[in-house]
This record gives C-alpha cells, structure tokens and sequence, in this order.
C-alpha cells in the first residue's frame, strides 16, 4: 500500500455542509449567481470570512472552450450500457439498507452522529460540485496540503514526486479559477483542468487559491489567478478507461476522476446524456476491520478503493463502483406512478441516461446526490428558446437575466428531482427508520462494468 493511497481525505465538516445544500436546493432557495466576491490571489482575502457563504454568490468564470465528447474510451466504464445488466440477485436488500440509511438509520454508519432524513434525487450544481477550467502553457509547482494545513504524500501518476508534500509539476490554469464553493473551509474546494493538447484532465481536491497572512488556506470558493497548494491532485488520460489502478483514491476518496459520470452543458447541447452519472450517497460500504485496508468485495472498477471517513458496515450497504439503474416506471414517496410527460424534458434526458447507461457510485454525501457541472463555469450556448423548451415553458417565455441558462436549467432539474425518491417506503410514526420497508423501489442494484 502506497502512501497516497493510504491517506485520509476529511470530510466530516463538509457533509454538515452538503445537508444544508441539499435542504435549500429541496426548498429552491437558490438566489441568483452574484459578480465577484472580492477575493483577490494569495494574501488579498480576509482571513476572518470562512463562513459557508452564499451558495450561488462568487465571480462567475464562464468557459469558452468545449469538452470533446465521449469524454474517456468509448469501452470505459462511463460510457458502457447498462439497458441490459442483469440485476443482481441481492438487489432488494441493497436498495433496502441504502433507503434505511436515507431517511436516517446511522445504525451501521461510521461516524454514525449525521442526520439524514431525505431519500430524493439531488443534484449538485454548485456548492460541492467541480468547476472546469482550462489549462495553460507552462509548469507550476503546487504544494500537496489540504485546508487543515496537513501535507500528503503525492499521487504516484507523479513519479518525480515523491515527497510528503510535493510539489506536482502541473500545467497551470490558462486564467483566473474558483475552487467550488461554499466559501471558506468548510467546502470540498474541487478543481478540474482540462489540457486539450494532452487531452487529459487534473482533478484536484480543497485546492487553494487565496492564503491568509500567515499562510494558511483560506478554503474554497476564492477565485485566485494560481492553485497554490490541493489536499490531492490526480491525472487521467480522457481517452482512457478513466479508472485508476487498484488501491489508488484521486481528488475522490474512491479513486474516479471528477469528470467521470459528470452533466455538462455539452451532454444538453447534443440532445442526449450518452454516458452514465455519478453519484454519492451516505456510508459506502468498507467491511474491513482495518478500513484503509478495504476488501476487494468493497469496491469494483471504475473505483479503485473506497471511503475510510464515512462509510457503513452494513454488508448490504452498496459498494465504491457499484450501478443502479431506473426502472421504467417510477413513483413518488407515497408509492403514486408520477406521469413523466409532467416532468421537464431535460429531466427527461436525465431519466433516460439512468435507464440506459446507471449511475456509478463514485463517494459519500449527505444525500441521494449526482454531479452537475459547478454553474460559475458552465456555459450553456443554446439558445434562449431551446432552454425554454428544455426547462417545459413557452419558446419565447422571457429567461431570468440574473442566472445563467445553465443555472435555469438545473433548477428545473431540480425540482423535478425533488419529488423522486430512492424508492417509496413506510414504518410508523417516530419509529426507528431500521424498521423501516420498502413498498416501491424506482432504482434496481445491475451487474457492475467490465474492464475495458
């Protein structure tokens, strides 16, 4: 086992952050995306400001290059179908433990003291989500430090650094970034880069961007013109199998890249999401009795390893890696068919992605979460009315000028989500939710990927 591989990545103060995204983007308190905050490059913040700050507030840094898609080979993991995986034979059990765990069963959870109480789809578009920016000529050298100040050893996909610390030679970014947001500590400070002449993407976990006067990181969601230093960084070839090798994490705990099984505004623009989504949710199972040794049983491809801060012992909890699918029909919390001819057409297109390709498990939330691209980089280049028709109003309904399309099209997403549940279930009132039964479940536990 290799140092890096061994790390721990702390996540127990922005889980306290994630249940407050998810209850405001359950309550679509979602104001509109602000100008700069007035963060400036290393030295220019107020040490003091590390509150969790607006979640859509911050410089908006819209990109003006394109992803080329099918982002990773087309055998990847991201890319394979998953219409005909066989469902596994403890499928119902799985779905059974996962929706215990939604509504607030920590019985089996480690750390066990999180409240969970919401077993809907939500999607992450902005605080704890990965903002992508462009890389640019050069070399810089960033230092391997998290928001703590704790130093870690390098990836080994940097042979030349091998260190406690670094530094990584890295391309540097081509402008100003944001590391994803909330503002301050409290955030996952998610960075990608993408470098078209390599196609590659570098994935970067609590990157700093703005330091204090004595040097310490002032956390995520600080635009700055350099990333100074990342609690980890990781490299992966986007014409690859977009996987790490075994025993490996990355700027996730469980070793994908941040690209894998992300919505991005050009998934929109071809009228299709043709890859899986990514998602997280509260406790991955890691059943070892030392968990930064996992079993092999806890994890398959595209993971590499699995959580070590929060996950369950649950045997039936579901594994790093592990695909759901969406059944063809699906029901809202009280077991009631939903028409889906009533949902937006871009969550139609969302629905349709969970049906053909699943959803990977890729790290551990507060909640039933997928990725969207972090809306002070997306920039969605359709026209107002094609937004208009995916969002389900009148072509030439007026669009609101204080949030991007990208951002209107994500709450529409939203709030669709926010009636669909894991599966639809009951036990009595003020129960333990241990007890609790599953009437109808929406997701079916498939077959996992093969290797490319």
């Amino acid at each position: 086992m290799n140092a890096f591989s061994s790390h721990r990545k702390m996540r127990s103060r922005s889980l306290a952050g994630q249940v407050i995204a998810l209850v405001m983007a359950a309550m679509l308190s979602a104001t509109a995306c602000g100008s700069s905050d007035g963060v400036g490059d290393s030295g220019d913040a107020d040490p003091g400001d590390e509150g969790e700050g607006d979640l859509t507030g911050g410089e908006m840094i819209l990109r003006d290059f394109s992803l080329p898609l099918p982002l990773f080979s087309e055998a990847s993991a991201w890319n394979q179908s998953g219409a005909e995986a066989a469902v596994l034979p403890d499928s119902d059990d799985q779905i059974l433990a996962t929706y215990r765990q939604l509504i607030g069963d920590s019985s089996r959870l480690v750390p066990g003291d999180e409240e969970l109480s919401w077993p809907f789809m939500v999607v992450n578009y902005d605080a704890f989500s990965y903002p992508i920016f462009l890389a640019g000529d050069g070399i810089d050298d960033v230092s391997i430090r998290d928001y703590d100040g704790q130093s870690w050893f390098p990836s080994p996909t940097f042979p030349a650094a091998e260190q406690e610390g670094g530094p990584v030679a890295i391309p540097p970014p081509a402008g100003r970034i944001r590391p994803a947001g909330p503002t301050g500590l409290d955030s996952d400070g998610h960075v990608v880069l993408y470098d078209p002449a390599a196609n590659r993407e570098y994935d970067f976990w609590q990157a700093t961007t703005a330091e204090g006067g004595s040097g310490e990181s002032l956390g995520g969601g600080r635009p700055g013109a350099t990333i100074i230093a990342a609690g980890a960084i990781e490299m992966f070839d986007l014409t690859g199998a977009g996987a790490n090798p075994p025993g490996l994490s990355s700027a996730r705990a469980m070793g994908t890249p941040l690209l894998g099984g992300l919505l991005v505004p050009e998934d929109l623009e071809r009228g299709a999401i043709a890859h899986a989504l990514a998602f997280a949710l509260p406790g991955p199972r890691n059943l070892s009795d030392d968990p930064f040794e996992p079993l092999n049983s806890d994890w398959s491809l595209p993971a590499s390893t699995t959580e070590t801060d929060y996950y369950s012992t649950d045997p039936d909890a579901l594994a790093a890696g592990q695909r759901i699918r969406l059944r063809s029909g699906i029901v809202d919390d009280q077991g009631e068919l939903i028409d889906e001819n009533d949902l937006a057409p871009v969550t139609r297109l969302f629905l349709e992605a969970l049906r053909e390709h699943g959803a990977i498990l890729v790290d551990a939330s507060a909640g039933f979460t997928f990725y969207a691209e972090d809306i002070h980089t997306a920039n969605l280049t359709l026209s107002d009315a094609d937004v208009n028709e995916l969002t389900g109003k009148p072509p030439d309904a007026p669009l609101d000028t204080e949030k991007t399309k990208w951002q209107i099209v994500m709450e529409a997403l939203g709030r669709d989500l926010d009636r669909i549940p894991l599966a639809s279930g009951s036990w009595p009132d003020n129960a333990d939710p241990s007890t609790a039964t599953v009437g109808t479940s929406n997701f079916d536990v498939i077959e996992s990927t093969i290797e490319p």
